[in-house]
């Protein structure tokens, strides 16, 4: 077994987690200790070495709410306790030393999985134990109803101060992969966050028929959804978030280059030779240092302080000898261990099915500050079945690119035994780094007639090479444009727009200064009474836009300036949908009036529907994207660029969405301090 879960006190220790006291003990069917869950499904058991495990058998049902029920579990469903506590400890998750300090929860990194069911309420007191302030956002959660547990300082509510407490209560409307992350400065980049798994009611209708036909091959899918695993990917640097802003004040410049790329946690500084450096250089990235007469990277695979401060920033001010040797220049490789995740097709309760395939699933979350990669498992297919935690029509793929936000829900067919390569391999043209973990299947069953499996392990073959480009030419990589939900949505593309707000994104006085809407977010904000406290149409100029509850919104993304790299902008509240991107200026009042001019750039049959969306790289020209919304979700709600850097730069705005219906916020949260 993969611990010893025969009480709620074992399972609590092995998932990182604590319990408040309860009035009364809560009890614990023995099919949901997590160790039985996972053994009782007849196809897959999965064991996650030394890194996350789920947290299902923590507080249910307790009665020790912090609060008033505001919220009501469906029925069948629960309400859900989760403690977190968020401390400040020297940690070197890729075995730098001296190691840096960094936010662990509940002792560790990333944080533990918080597990629920759709239809539960789910309450977290989050305890905060570091030298400052903080928040914690539950990322792609819509909020119904509970907009004042959001998370964002200064809008939605007061920051948790050094040695308190703050409850966040919302309701598990949704299903699928989400997480957790600090909101309050740079604090991503200092390692606070988590995953969401929201396990799917029984009655929804999964996707799965269309992968098979087969029943037992459907029903097997459903096994592995149900225990599905999350795999984060996160970039990692050897300094603070405070002390990475610091230079960057200093220098005038932004400082994107990290030191390694971790899978669930865990990961190595990884220093590649110069000829490797220079047989993987990509073309965008020769381009650029051949503006700023260089041939070659940094020693940690990154753009030069130089290329950073005067090609891509040419004409703003800096002061490059500000920038410390270890931020661009210093590369120090480790040897450190690597994640290892591990499939065991032979569950104890497993019956032959007269098949070699078996499923795992896993939920890939991309906990990036900065980067964008190439995520793939060698030798090993994928099946997105779900992403941003809502299903789509099955694609598979053998690659996907995952950015800041992106969550991707995959069923992979395990068919041999054998160790296998994950792979993390950025594509940021910033930055080549690659991270790695290990895959490694045993187990497997074979028909009565033919003698057990118990062949060597299968070699690995890779799909990518280490700055995410394919190794052969039938690789197939995701392809958004491609994705459709399932089931279909209805009604989008023939809505009737009520309001086009154009938003302009530029550089704004200093390289680490972004503007969305044509203005800098003011990060003094953090520090105030919360707008949805106070709501007004007109706050802080540009930074604030308002719309009525039922408006269908059109909200035009364009870049006013190029080279501009891809931003991954971010919506609470609720998800998106991608009508339409182009290069150039958007010239045009209306979705419907560039449709006359350019109708080959939108798609109105069956659009993207994401809660964070990429705007198109600006590169030899500006470019634009437009994503459409209906409000359904009155509230104050954050729009911003999800790269850490950017958000710390001001690349941030607010809609007041239903300003006509504003939700009064509970005494709890309002008095708050």
């Amino acid at each position: 077994m993969i611990g010893d879960y025969s009480s709620p006190a074992k399972s609590q220790a092995r998932f990182g987690l604590t319990r408040r006291t309860a009035a009364a003990e809560p009890s614990f069917s023995p099919m949901l200790t997590a160790s039985v869950l996972v053994w009782a499904v007849p196809w897959l058991a999965v064991s996650v070495a030394g890194n996350l495990a789920p947290s299902s058998a923590v507080n249910v049902n307790s009665t020790a709410s912090a609060l008033p029920q505001l919220l009501t579990p469906d029925t069948g469903c629960r309400v859900r306790l989760f403690d977190l506590t968020i401390t400040w400890e020297k940690h070197a998750p890729d075995g730098y030393e001296p190691a840096r300090e960094m936010a662990l929860i509940n002792g560790q990194y990333p944080g533990p999985t918080i597990e629920v069911d759709e239809g539960d309420v789910v309450e977290v007191v989050v305890t905060n134990l570091m030298p400052q302030n903080t928040t914690v956002h539950f990322h792609g959660i819509e909020m119904q109803g509970s907009n004042w547990s959001d998370g964002v300082p200064g809008l939605t509510q007061r920051q948790i101060r050094t040695g308190s407490s703050f409850v966040y209560q919302w309701k598990a409307t949704q299903y699928g992969s989400y997480w957790y992350h600090a909101h309050e400065r740079g604090q991503l980049d200092d390692g606070l966050f988590g995953p969401i798994i929201i396990r799917p009611a029984l009655e929804r209708e999964r996707p799965f028929s269309l992968i098979s036909k087969d029943a037992s091959e459907v029903a097997a899918m459903v096994a592995a959804e149900a225990v599905s695993r999350p795999l984060v990917l996160s970039d990692f640097r050897h300094v603070t978030s405070t002390d990475g802003w610091a230079i960057e004040i200093a220098a005038g410049i932004e400082t994107p280059c990290y030191d390694a790329v971790l899978i669930n946690g865990r990961g190595r500084v990884d220093c590649w030779s110069e000829s490797k450096r220079e047989a993987l250089l990509t073309p965008p990235q020769a381009q650029i240092l051949a503006l700023g007469n260089e041939t070659s990277l940094t020693a940690k695979g990154c753009l030069s302080a130089n290329i950073i401060g005067n090609v891509l920033a040419a004409g703003i001010p800096n002061n490059l000898s500000a920038v410390p040797p270890g931020i661009f220049d210093v590369c120090t490789p480790t040897s450190h261990s690597l994640a290892t995740i591990e499939v065991n097709r032979d569950g104890p309760d497993s019956v032959w099915s007269g098949r070699e395939t078996t499923w795992a699933a896993f939920d890939i979350i991309g906990a990036f500050g900065l980067l964008t990669a190439v995520f793939s498992i060698d030798s090993h297919p994928l099946w997105i079945y779900a992403i941003d935690g809502s299903y789509v029509e099955p694609m598979l793929v053998d690659a996907i690119e995952v950015t800041n936000g992106d969550r991707f829900s995959v069923m992979i067919p395990v068919t041999k035994q054998g160790n296998y390569t994950i792979r993390v391999a950025s594509d940021t043209t910033a930055q080549s780094i690659a991270g790695y973990a290990n895959l490694v299947v045993s187990g497997g069953r074979s028909p009565p007639s033919c003698s057990s499996s118990s062949s060597p392990a299968t070699p690995s073959l890779a799909y990518i090479n280490d700055v995410g480009v394919n190794t052969t030419s039938g690789v197939v990589f995701f392809n958004q444009a491609n994705m459709k939900s399932f089931p279909p949505d209805v009604g989008v593309g023939n809505a009737t727009v009520d309001r086009t707000f154009n938003l302009g994104i530029r550089i704004a006085g200093a390289s680490y200064n972004w503007a969305l809407n044509n203005s800098v977010y003011p990060m003094q904000l953090d520090n105030e009474t919360p707008l949805l406290f106070q709501p007004y149409p007109d706050r802080d100029n540009n930074v604030t836009i308002t719309t009525l509850t039922g408006q269908w919104i059109d909200l035009v993304m364009q870049a006013l300036s190029f080279p501009m790299p891809p931003h991954p902008i971010h919506k609470h509240g609720n998800k998106m949908w991608l009508m339409g991107s182009g290069d150039g200026i958007f010239n045009y009042s209306s979705v419907a009036e560039a449709i006359q001019h350019i109708p080959d750039n939108f798609n109105l049959v069956d659009p993207p529907k994401r809660d964070t969306l990429a705007t198109p790289a600006a590169t030899a020209n500006t470019a634009w994207m437009v994503v459409r919304y209906q409000v359904t979700n009155p509230g104050a709600w954050f729009l911003h660029c999800h790269i850490d850097s950017h958000l710390l730069g001001g690349m941030a705005m607010v809609i007041q969405d239903g300003i006509d219906q504003w939700p009064e916020v509970p005494e709890y949260y309002r008095e708050y301090v």
